[in-house]
């Protein structure tokens, strides 16, 4: 194909398009074309849907700056809730819904990117002394991470 000629270029990128729904399928999330493609074939190609859980936070973790984060910033996302999701849904999403009185932002995060963090040592694990012996089915321990690590959902 020359590299000029655009038009050949542009009918190329929808069959790979095409092929790539195709390809995928078979992966636990799902895509499909963006109906407006029909009218402006120069805007982005797809949708996807992935699984997403939200966690509302609304405390702040205010002994962070023992682990390294700035309590303004830090939060815990439950270790059996990672172990969960990585078991079930490695694709998830997490959709942050910081709710501090100082601060509200709406940020998202992938489980891989979670994942990373700890594995890095970015994210220190935080045991809860009065819950060794619980039974009652609450977290034993929580992962402390500071949001500004993930994107933040902007607004229209």
């Amino acid at each position: 194909m020359d590299n000029q000629d655009k038009q050949s270029w542009c009918e190329y990128g929808e069959d790979l398009e095409k092929q790539f729904l195709v390809d995928v399928s078979d992966y636990p999330v799902s895509f499909m074309r963006n109906p407006a493609k029909s009218e402006n074939k120069y805007t982005h190609d797809f949708y996807g849907m992935f699984p997403v859980d939200l966690k509302t936070i609304q405390t702040k973790f205010r002994t962070a700056d023992r682990y390294g984060i700035d309590p303004d910033y830090a939060i815990t996302i439950n270790r059996k809730d990672i172990e969960r999701y990585y078991r079930l849904y490695k694709n998830i999403i997490l959709i942050l819904d910081i709710r501090f009185e100082s601060d509200h932002s709406i940020r998202f995060v992938s489980l891989q990117t979670l994942v990373r963090h700890i594995k890095n040592n970015n994210a220190k694990e935080h045991f809860y002394k009065d819950r060794v012996d619980d039974n009652q089915g609450n977290a034993k321990s929580s992962f402390v991470f500071d949001y500004r690590w993930f994107d933040e959902l902007q607004q229209r």
